[in-house]
């Protein structure tokens, strides 16, 4: 896998799938091989091939769910939102009670213009996932302002003091101009799950809006000790091949620059 990366890195395409080919050969269950395969051949514009990637990856690893969120991603780029929401549904299927198939179906409606489609599947997917906070986070924003107080109360209850809530809350209190406020619980949200690469993108933001020049070194110091390494902007940012050999700190400014 690693060599694989590594002559995509170098913009060696055609040796990165010559590597995967071989690979795949030898260990057929791993299912990265196949993600980092269709990908190549989405950068190279061979869309069939890119399909035909993620279906083999999906008939061998049926319960990662980052093969079908990529599958997915692929028939909606072509314009394909019917066979990305199908997708999504038979992902479902085999694998219940997942928040982030949840999510991902919820953005498809979301960027296809379904608003009133958006929020039955939000609905749909709490039934299933009752304390996820990332669902709890996205009910939250799709509510009209005056109701995401309240809704913010329910969600802390249901998700257990969920840290994608607790970041939601914080800017909750940014969006109100509470700025103390916002500021503690940005600080709660980062010591809950340090991990989370997506928090400290949003602590950093905020800082640099109303924060001192000390108060940005701060964030950035806790979060290179850190050393986050999921939420998805911030995976976006780390996985994108400008960005190879980054610091944690200028990984850090990408990711607040990225979110909105």
């Amino acid at each position: 896998m690693k060599s694989a990366v590594f002559e995509r890195q170098l913009g060696h395409l055609q040796d990165a799938l010559d590597t995967l080919g071989t690979a795949l050969a030898k260990f057929p269950k791993f299912a990265k091989l196949y993600m980092i395969q269709g990908q190549v051949h989405q950068q190279l514009k061979n869309i069939s091939a890119a399909r035909a990637s993620f279906a083999a990856g999906l008939r061998a690893c049926p319960k990662n769910t980052t093969l079908w969120i990529l599958a997915s991603r692929l028939e909606e780029a072509d314009g394909k939102s019917i066979k990305a929401r199908s997708l999504l549904e038979k992902a479902r299927l085999v694998n219940p009670a997942n928040d982030g198939l949840w999510a991902e179906a919820v953005g498809v409606e979301e960027r296809s213009g379904g608003t009133v489609q958006a929020k039955a599947m939000l609905a749909r997917g709490l039934q299933e996932c009752p304390t996820s906070g990332l669902l709890w986070s996205l009910t939250i924003w799709s509510e009209p302002r005056p109701m995401r107080k309240t809704r913010s109360v329910d969600a802390l209850k249901k998700s257990a003091d969920n840290p994608l809530i607790i970041c939601t809350v914080a800017r909750l209190f940014w969006a109100e101009r509470k700025i103390e406020k916002a500021r503690e619980w940005f600080g709660r949200a980062a010591a809950t799950a340090p991990d989370l690469g997506d928090t400290w993108g949003w602590w950093l933001k905020f800082e640099r809006m109303h924060g001192t020049e000390e108060q940005r070194a701060d964030v950035r110091n806790k979060c290179v000790s850190a050393e986050p390494h999921h939420s998805p902007v911030w995976q976006s940012v780390v996985k994108d091949d400008s960005h190879r050999g980054k610091s944690v700190k200028e990984l850090l400014e990408l990711v607040a620059d990225a979110l909105q």
